[in-house]
């Protein structure tokens, strides 16, 4: 079953909390599209999650769709626990 494009862009902040992303960190749009292939997510899922996840401010994606940058705004709205960005 489909996810909604805003679970999907909460779970992009999931993966950025993987790599260890801070604020203006970048991580390759090839670091997503892996994890949702294997997580019980579709490619659909993360097509429809990205442009919710701009809109809100919490992350940018480059001009050539190649990066994806998250913003102090992804960082807040990050799951709670997550200890390297000082979230407790």
């Amino acid at each position: 079953m489909a996810k909604s494009a805003e679970e999907s862009a909460r779970y992009i902040l999931t993966i950025f909390q993987r790599h260890n992303t801070r604020k203006n960190g970048t991580i390759l749009m090839n670091n997503l599209t892996l994890p949702f292939a294997q997580d019980g997510w579709t490619e659909d899922d993360l097509v429809a999650g990205l442009p919710f996840g701009v809109e809100k401010g919490w992350y940018t994606i480059g001009k050539e769709s190649k990066f994806v940058t998250l913003t102090e705004a992804g960082t807040v709205e990050a799951p709670v626990g997550y200890v390297a960005w000082g979230r407790e």
